[in-house]
């Protein structure tokens, strides 16, 4: 699903920053709240203690190497028990870093309908990929870590977050990819040129078109030409989305007139109701 995740990630659009590592005495006990009515993302990821995270009522462990992105506009907070402890603290300042950095991540309004995250994704679940992503992270955060004390560090340790948060996306399938006896088909949306036709996505999928109407539908909640249209238009909705004007928009991306592009997102939007594991939503063009 390379292709398709990459097109995917990109429509949705994200903003990492890196907001600090926190201090604590080694082997004290403490719970570290972060600040109220967040409406971006939260990261946090840990590099040698295991850890706890929590959002709202739910919470999750995670091992040294571990990361997690919680939703906002909820209690977050992070500690070293799944009890309630005093805030950090540093009487040693000697060695006051225990390896746990956090920052914020803002996703564009199409990431509820792209990735249907849940409110509190960490790397800790089973993966089928083989990757060992604890590795990566521990690597990644022992070089955040290394630039404490460094000249204007700011620009350096977003890219290193960056790192750290695509890590842990790329733990995620999102809901409309989950099926890998579509992976071909759907890469195959995904690329430029013409979009392929239905007899050509069954051969693609060695099966016959009705079959694959009816996988499309069972694993994405729409048919084979409703889905091309929806993943194929999801540059089009972000752009228009993030301000662009219409008639920019619908030149750039082939459309015979802003009319046009309406009539193609009336469509897509019509059938939001139906796609798997999304939320939705709002209209684009009135």
């Amino acid at each position: 699903m390379g292709d398709a995740l990459r097109a995917m990630y990109g429509a949705v659009g994200m903003r990492v920053t890196y907001g600090a590592g926190l201090e604590a005495d080694l082997a004290s006990a403490w719970t570290h709240d972060f600040p109220t009515g967040r409406v971006h993302h939260t990261w946090i990821a840990t590099e040698i203690e295991r850890v706890w995270v929590g959002r709202g009522d739910v919470d999750e462990v995670l091992e040294p190497g571990g990361v997690a992105v919680l939703a906002g506009c909820a209690p977050i907070w992070v500690g070293t028990r799944s009890a309630r402890n005093p805030p950090p603290r540093v009487d040693d300042p000697l060695f006051p870093a225990v390896g746990v950095h956090h920052g914020e991540v803002a996703f564009g309004p199409l990431m509820p309908e792209v990735l249907g995250l849940p409110e509190l994704l960490t790397t800790m679940q089973p993966q089928d990929n083989g990757w060992d992503t604890g590795s990566d992270v521990v690597l990644t955060l022992r070089h955040l870590g290394s630039l404490v004390g460094q000249r204007w560090p700011g620009p350096p340790q977003d890219a290193l977050a960056e790192m750290v948060v695509t890590t842990a996306l790329s733990t995620w399938r999102p809901p409309v990819l989950r099926d890998n006896s579509l992976t071909r088909c759907i890469n195959a949306i995904a690329d430029p040129g013409p979009p392929p036709t239905v007899p050509e996505l069954a051969a693609l999928a060695n099966t016959s078109e009705r079959t694959l109407r009816r996988r499309f539908r069972t694993e994405t909640g729409l048919g084979p030409d409703e889905f091309s249209r929806w993943f194929r238009t999801l540059p089009v909705r972000r752009d228009l989305l993030a301000g662009a004007d219409p008639a920019e928009v619908a030149a750039g991306s082939g459309f015979p007139s802003v009319r046009a592009m309406r009539r193609t997102l009336d469509r897509v939007e019509s059938s939001l109701p139906r796609l798997r594991g999304t939320e939705t939503r709002f209209r684009i063009l009135d």
